[in-house]
Parts: structure tokens; C-alpha cells; sequence
């Protein structure tokens, strides 16, 4: 009876040995993870507050406002993106992709722009993605694509999001003008219906007028 009593204890002393060792090791794996997110959070930190630090400085040579530092307009445009670039891939923030595309076009590297610009166009804020694609839209305008300027302006329609919206029915209004008078009051007159209180309404009345 004794023996089976001091068996019974050493098997007890046993199980609490082994529990003891499982709160060990569990006790351990929680502290690492916690080490891990704070490590991960702290990470995080910096790379955010690196890229607004690029993003204040990319402003900077954006608007000409660098002391002591006279550089051409497209060079001084070109480092501005080239910042923007930076802040983005140090904190993935579209904002940062959209200023890089708008600073690559005015640095003259419409191609590079573009390439930029097509990025913004894939994230999910439909509002930055529609200022990415008139954007490109203006583009191609400029440089006399206007096939591809009519498909930009035309998704930009077509999108839930109204940001640009107008501005996008009254440039595609101006394309038609030169060839196609009937496709460009239609689009003078969705503009005037779907958009009254858009800057552009009273030019697109005043061009119904005159038709």
C-alpha cells in the first residue's frame, strides 16, 4: 500500500514536471510574438515617419522651394519624383505614387509618368484612381493621342466615383467638337443634367447656346 502511494506521488511529481515545462515553453512562444509585433509596430514607425520625412522634401523641390539650389525645372521636377518614389516604398501610400507620376510629367518623362500613373489606377480608393487616369488622359491630349484620352476619359465616367467626373464629360464634349458636333453637345448636355453645379456647366450652356 505504501509503495503504491509514493508510485502514485512520483507520477504526480511527473505530470508537474511536464506541465510546468508546457507553461515554460508556451510562455515563451507568447513572449516572442509579443517581441515580434512590437519589433514589426516599431518597424513600421519609422518607415512611416521616414517617408512623410521624403515626402516634406519632395514638396520641397516640387514647389521650388530649396534654398541655395538653382536647378533647371526638369531636373528639379525629376528629384521631386524620384522622393515621391522613395516615401512610397518606404510606406506604400498611393498619394506618394500619384505626386511621383504628377512630377514625372512635369519633369517632361511622359513615359515614365504614365507608367506611374497606371499603378494608381489598379488601388482601391476610386478617387485617386480616377486622378491618376485624367491625368493620363491629359497626357495623351497633350502629346495628340486622342484615341487613348477618349478611353481614359470614358472609364473615368463609367467609374462609381465621382471625382473628375465632370471635368472628364466636358473634355470629351471638346474632343468631339472637331469631328463629330453631335457626340459633343450630347456630352455638353449630360454635363449641364448630371452635374448643375460643376464649374464647367455654364461653359458647356454657353456652348449649347451657340449650337
Amino acid at each position: 500500500m505504501q509503495q503504491k502511494k509514493e508510485d502514485n506521488v512520483e507520477i504526480f511529481k511527473e505530470k508537474l514536471f511536464f506541465q510546468r515545462k508546457k507553461l515554460f515553453y508556451f510562455a515563451i512562444v507568447i513572449a516572442f510574438a509579443i517581441l515580434l509585433i512590437i519589433g514589426f509596430y516599431a518597424y513600421d514607425l519609422k518607415n512611416e515617419s521616414d517617408a512623410k520625412e521624403l515626402e516634406a522634401k519632395a514638396y520641397k523641390y516640387y514647389f521650388g522651394n530649396i534654398k541655395n539650389l538653382n536647378l533647371p525645372q526638369e531636373q528639379r521636377f525629376s528629384e521631386a519624383a524620384k522622393l515621391f518614389m522613395e516615401a512610397y516604398h518606404k510606406k506604400k501610400n498611393y498619394t506618394y505614387l500619384l505626386n511621383a507620376g504628377y512630377a514625372y510629367d512635369m519633369a517632361g518623362q511622359k513615359e515614365k509618368a504614365i507608367e506611374v500613373l497606371n499603378k494608381v489606377e489598379k488601388t482601391k480608393d476610386l478617387n485617386l484612381a480616377n486622378l491618376a487616369k485624367i491625368k493620363i488622359a491629359m497626357i495623351y491630349m497633350r502629346n495628340n493621342d486622342t484615341s487613348k484620352a477618349i478611353i481614359k476619359l470614358n472609364e473615368i465616367i463609367n467609374d462609381q466615383s465621382q471625382i473628375m467626373k465632370d471635368f472628364a464629360i466636358y473634355q470629351l464634349a471638346k474632343i468631339y467638337e472637331k469631328d463629330n458636333k453631335e457626340e459633343s453637345l450630347r456630352y455638353y448636355e449630360k454635363l449641364v443634367k448630371e452635374f448643375p453645379q460643376s464649374p464647367f456647366t455654364e461653359l458647356a450652356k454657353n456652348e449649347l447656346e451657340k449650337k
